[in-house]
């Protein structure tokens, strides 16, 4: 028995968008890397998938047919990827015994630097986690979060002001 959970990159609460997806998501970026974190030191043998933007089939364009991941939760730069293709590595992955424990970042890539599909080559070099993540990030996801919170506050009362300020130009 496995458990195969989809989540997202979350690791930097401090980047626009997950400051972004955090005010308007009810801190959907911290509690998704929470739900890592409880996974991996459950016991229970565990395959976490952090997909680039998810895009339906029927929308995805693809620039590239080459396909990577990356173990150990490694960065990588996001790309779209299609619903179909996350299907494909998560039964593919079931499919491998050294999959299991293992954090895989999935991303399109260039043509040379990636293979046709996400199978065989790519889940035999996966190794289980060996780096240490963070325990816990909630507390810096609701950090980041204030700030950008804080920031906009600023912004639209700076805006807000400029316009009173403009209005007044144009009635005088």
């Amino acid at each position: 028995t496995r458990i195969v959970r989809i989540t997202g990159k979350g690791e930097d609460p401090f980047s626009l968008f997950s400051v972004i997806i955090n005010m308007l998501g009810n801190m959907a970026k911290g509690w998704n890397y929470e739900g890592e974190s409880l996974l991996r030191k459950s016991g229970l043998d565990y395959t976490i998938i952090r997909p680039g933007v998810l895009q339906s089939s029927e929308n995805f364009e693809k620039k590239t047919n080459a396909r990577s991941l990356m173990d150990n939760g490694q960065d990588m730069k996001v790309t779209p990827v299609s619903y179909s293709q996350i299907v494909d590595v998560v039964v593919g992955c079931l499919d491998y015994e050294n999959t299991k424990k293992s954090t895989l970042t999935v991303m399109n890539v260039d043509e040379h630097e990636g293979k046709a599909t996400y199978s065989g080559e790519l889940f035999e070099g996966v190794r289980p986690d060996t780096r240490m993540f963070p325990e816990s990030l909630i507390d810096s996801h609701k950090s980041g979060a204030r700030l950008g919170a804080a920031g906009l506050t600023i912004f639209l009362g700076a805006l807000l002001k400029a316009f009173s300020v403009f209005v007044g130009v144009l009635l005088r």
